[in-house]
């Protein structure tokens, strides 16, 4: 496996997508943001996501929102296959 290791990384879907949050990004800050944009009837909240994309994402009462976490590889080597929706490296 050439040398391949796993850091944790913190997944996000949002109803239909899956975010992989970037590294360092505050996890609880953004969770609280989320709660009062429901409870105030919803807006925009911004997040980064691996490779340093800012995403903006429309929260509401009806939004369903799954936070989790898992470990990424963290080289790419030649066996490992790229999931380019969520944007992290998996084993393959």
């Amino acid at each position: 496996m050439n040398g391949l290791g796993t850091e944790a990384r913190t997944m996000m879907a949002v109803d239909d997508a899956t975010f992989a949050l970037a590294p360092g990004q505050d996890v609880a800050d953004l969770e609280r943001r989320i709660e009062t944009a429901v409870h105030d009837g919803g807006r925009f909240e911004r997040f980064t996501v691996t490779g340093g994309r800012e995403v903006r994402v429309l929260f509401s009462a009806h939004t369903r929102v799954v936070l989790w976490g898992e470990d990424a590889t963290t080289d790419q080597g030649p066996d490992v296959e790229p999931d380019s929706a969520a944007g992290v490296w998996y084993d393959g």
